[in-house]
């Protein structure tokens, strides 16, 4: 256990800057949800135009799905869908995976690494453990963002820390659904750019996938909503409902995760590593 934990902190330390960002950048942005939500009950308020209400209204429904109601947390969490958001969290886990192995082949370390007493599975068990804390650090900025928002932006129903729960999990699941297949490519590579590549345009087709097939004047291509992973995934249900769907959603997530990091583990213990020298 001892090496174990030597190199979750070796690469902790190697990644700790981009991490900091990518934690700035989402507390801004969940800071920036609470503003918005805040000046847009400000503006059903006030607006007398039942046109203009309907047509926010209708981008808001368009936004968190058909679970909106409208409360506070759900026009919070309906920008959690935003494609910079997103963005934003899961370069974490797609360069960490792509990192894993073929990154650390590319730099001609990785032999170096395992020419000590350690097993391959101790060292992709640790990458994962770092992919995990940052993510888990990653997930605590959105909620500490969105409650210190909260004291100087004041919404008529903040949700409260635990109410975020339920959201978080889901969003944590499509996170680790992207490092499951990303960490595969990555395993059985030997350049990081090519697992960056996969992993990035899987996310990026899948959501585009999601946001056409969910389009109402395109109901004829609704079935391609099968092919995505953002079809199970639904802060603003997760907030709203919760349950058996929320259950069922982080579940197909996981699976994918799971398949993926257990097929990376087999896939790196029988391949072999160029050497260095």
């Amino acid at each position: 256990m001892g090496v174990f934990f030597a190199l979750v902190r070796k690469q902790l330390g190697e990644t700790r800057w981009p991490l900091v960002v990518l934690a700035a950048s989402l507390f801004a942005m969940s800071w920036l949800t609470v503003f918005v939500t805040c000046r847009m009950e400000r503006r059903f308020k006030k607006e007398t135009d039942v046109a203009a209400v309907m047509r926010n209204r209708a981008f808001l429904r368009g936004m968190g799905g058909g679970s909106m109601d409208y409360s506070s947390g759900s026009i919070e969490l309906a920008f959690w869908n935003h494609p910079f958001l997103i963005i934003a969290i899961v370069i974490w886990p797609i360069g960490r995976a792509s990192a894993a192995i073929a990154g650390e082949i590319e730099r001609g370390t990785i032999d170096l690494v395992l020419s000590r007493p350690i097993s391959r599975t101790t060292y992709l068990g640790s990458q994962i453990a770092v992919m995990l804390i940052g993510l888990l650090i990653l997930a605590l900025a959105l909620v500490a963002g969105n409650l210190a928002s909260t004291i100087y932006n004041p919404v008529e129903k903040p949700p409260g820390a635990f109410q975020l729960i339920d959201p978080l999990a889901n969003l944590i699941a499509l996170c680790l659904c992207c490092y499951g297949f990303t960490v595969f490519v990555s395993a059985i590579d030997i350049v990081r750019w090519r697992a960056n590549l996969f992993g990035a345009f899987v996310t990026l087709a899948s959501y585009v996938i999601h946001v056409v097939a969910n389009i109402p004047s395109l109901e004829n291509v609704k079935f391609l909503d099968h092919f995505s992973i953002f079809k199970a995934y639904d802060p603003v249900g997760a907030f709203a409902e919760g349950g058996p769907k929320l259950a069922f959603n982080v579940e197909i997530l996981l699976a994918i995760a799971a398949v993926g990091i257990v097929a990376s583990f087999v896939a790196f213990r029988y391949r072999d590593v160029p050497s260095n020298s």
